[in-house]
């Protein structure tokens, strides 16, 4: 009887490696997978910048609009005071000090403008003591100039140091008076320098309250830091090379412990500020229970008031330009923009992105003393 063989175990085949063909399509799949990755990243970082290009351009045009409403809605404000007789001339938005009344008699120029005649000229401030801050360099040719005046809405309390050369304001209904503190704490009976006051509350005895008072003159900076420092923007290399529009204000103050105008940005990014100022004449007769003209209505828009039509401001328009800080590869600005009654400007042809705000903002304090009882 024959024992069979038992069958032989069928070889192991084991891989020696891939070939040519197969490492090719193997790379070939990782290079798409990683084009599709690096695109897609591309693509989502690019959109994050662009949006926050696009947020931060439409925050600062609002924020700008924000700020100038919030002034003139207070612009007029003296405390209780509310005989007010405006100087027949313009009054010297950077005056610094009070000889012969140069800040007291501009208190009846509650808003005052400077227009830009055309979008490539720039406001004329010659007549004025701004000169230092507003040049040539530092201004935005076709912006027009704002100045608003008024007291804090809130008084210094006793014991509150005013400081040393800073401009405040104490008044009562019928009086009021332009002061410089003197670096000491304010009392019940004092003045900001530190004499007794002249000017008294209702009862007689104490002293009228004290507020700081406040000159702004907002314009449109090309830039928003100079080189090396210092307020005035100097060219090419301003912001690193890469100057961007500005929305600034000078303001009334001290320095040192002196007074000063000093230079304040507000929002970066805004290209043009234009003003339509609200002329309130109308009755032309002075009306025995407010003392002014007009009825608290603005009867007529103009573009650059005179300094009597100053005098009788009872709102402005605003209009603001604002553009992207950095350029939008790709894009080509096309569009023109209608700011008030200063006309459309543009097209620009370039790469950055703008928006136009717009708002009417009463003057509350010039306007209500104006409205007549009924």
């Amino acid at each position: 009887m024959s024992t069979a063989m038992p069958a032989a175990a069928p070889a192991i085949k084991t891989q020696a490696g891939i070939t040519i063909l197969e490492l090719m399509v193997s790379l070939a799949l990782g290079l798409l997978i990683m084009v599709g990755l690096t695109s897609v990243f591309a693509t989502s970082s690019q959109a994050h910048r662009e949006f926050h290009r696009t947020s931060q351009q439409i925050e600062n045009g609002r924020y700008a609009m924000d700020v100038l409403t919030h002034d003139l809605h207070h612009a007029g404000y003296y405390g209780q005071h509310y005989r007010i007789t405006p100087a027949a001339a313009a009054p010297d938005p950077c005056a610094l000090n009070d000889v012969g009344g140069a800040i007291t008699q501009s208190l009846g120029y509650a808003v005052q403008g400077y227009d830009a005649p055309d979008w490539a000229t720039r406001p004329d401030l010659t007549a004025t003591s701004c000169g230092a801050w507003l040049t040539a360099a530092n201004l935005v040719a076709g912006s027009d100039v704002l100045v608003v005046r008024r007291a804090e809405t809130v008084a210094l309390a006793p014991a509150t140091v005013a400081l040393a050369n800073d401009v405040y304001l104490q008044a009562n209904p019928e009086q009021v008076e332009i002061q410089f503190g003197g670096g000491a704490a304010v009392g019940t009976t004092y003045k900001a320098d530190g004499a007794l006051a002249t000017i008294k509350a209702r009862d007689g005895v104490a002293a009228a309250e004290i507020r700081k008072f406040r000159v702004h003159v907002y314009f449109v900076a090309p830039c928003s830091v100079p080189a090396g420092g210092g307020d005035v923007c100097t060219g090419a290399g301003d912001d690193s090379g890469q100057p961007i529009p500005t929305l600034k204000r000078l303001e009334l103050g001290s320095n040192g412990g002196a007074t000063a105008m000093r230079v304040l940005p507000i929002a970066e990014g805004i290209e043009s500020l234009q003003v339509d100022y609200g002329v309130d004449d109308s009755p032309a007769a002075v009306n025995s229970m407010t003392g002014s003209m007009g009825d608290g209505s603005p009867d007529r828009y103009v573009r650059a008031p005179t300094a009597p039509e100053a005098t009788n401001i009872v709102s402005a328009r605003l209009h603001v330009l604002s553009r992207s800080s950095e350029a939008t590869g790709g894009h080509t600005d096309t569009k023109t923009y209608v700011l008030g009654i200063a006309g459309a400007t543009g097209p620009f042809n370039d790469a950055f992105k703008r928006h136009a705000y717009a708002g009417v903002v009463r003057a509350v304090n010039p306007s209500a003393r104006r409205e007549i009882p009924k």
